[in-house]
């Protein structure tokens, strides 16, 4: 015990164990693996299909129903791409979709 207080009271020992903390902090964050940057633009621009034409429209999603373009009738619902049929098809509501994993960036299938 008398040999540890001793120890304890080296200066040296003291600076090294700073130094190595010190070292540690800024070496650090340059090995840790960075966070990907937070986005902070709007709504991700999804596929919306028209329900009485069927026609599409890339639009940000922000709505479970959105006005048409032309007629300004609420017609325009979120929509999905079936590949069994190989066609767009209307989808389930935009919190059903984030839930499932639908509710990605546009891509053309």
């Amino acid at each position: 015990t008398m040999q540890a207080k001793t120890i304890l009271r080296e200066p040296q020992l003291w600076a090294s164990g700073v130094a190595l903390l010190i070292a540690a902090w800024l070496l650090v964050p340059q090995c840790m693996p960075s966070r990907p940057p937070v986005t902070t633009g709007g709504p991700p621009e999804i596929r919306y299909i028209c329900r009485k034409s069927g026609e599409l429209f890339t639009l940000a999603a922000t709505a479970d129903s959105l006005p048409h373009p032309v007629t300004g009738r609420l017609t325009l619902v979120p929509a999905v791409f079936e590949r069994r049929s190989g066609k767009w098809k209307p989808g389930p509501t935009l919190a059903v979709m984030h839930r499932r994993g639908l509710l990605t960036a546009v891509s053309t299938p």
